[in-house]
């Protein structure tokens, strides 16, 4: 191969490694501000969707493999808990009920590696319901919940989640 051509094969190596190291670390770290936060949000409403539908696939990909959740009686559920309990088809399905976010905040901590987002999400119950004390007179259930996410492998993951049934007080 003739010198100068070997000098630019080089060259060009050169270039092409430059640009791909400068570009692995911006596609390993979170997006910032107010994408950041749209980002975990999105994630927030497909985990909450995929909890509808029993989308064990969706699921899989939304809580890390550390994930756990301390859900609203207390019990502390393992991901491999949580994944082989939504496996199962539900028996009768029920139109999907409708789900709102409340004061909803998304924070970020450890260099923004980590969001926390705590909020309430309200649910119309179908009537009747026999959920007792965690359902409203009204047919709302109301939440509060904190979850954690950490980004890694370029996208947001649930680490662990935590809800807590309570009926709002009349002011």
């Amino acid at each position: 191969m003739p010198s100068f051509l070997m000098k630019r094969a080089k060259s060009h190596a050169i270039v092409f490694a430059a640009v791909a190291l400068w570009a692995v670390p911006a596609m390993a770290r979170p997006p910032a501000g107010e994408r950041a936060a749209a980002a975990v949000m999105s994630v927030e409403h497909q985990w909450l969707t995929a909890l509808q539908q029993h989308d064990v696939t969706t699921l899989a990909r939304v809580l890390g493999r550390e994930f756990i959740d301390c859900d609203f009686q207390g019990d502390a559920i393992t991901r491999a808990q949580f994944l082989g309990y939504f496996a199962h088809p539900v028996p009768r399905p029920a139109p999907p009920p409708q789900q709102i976010f409340q004061d909803t905040k998304v924070r970020f901590v450890a260099g923004g590696d980590v969001a926390i987002v705590t909020g309430v999400v309200v649910t119309r119950l179908a009537p009747p319901s026999n959920t007792g004390a965690s359902s409203g007179p009204d047919g709302f259930r109301h939440s509060r919940f904190t979850d954690v996410f950490v980004w890694r492998d370029g996208r947001w993951q649930a680490v662990t989640g935590q809800e807590t049934h309570f009926t709002p007080s009349r002011r």
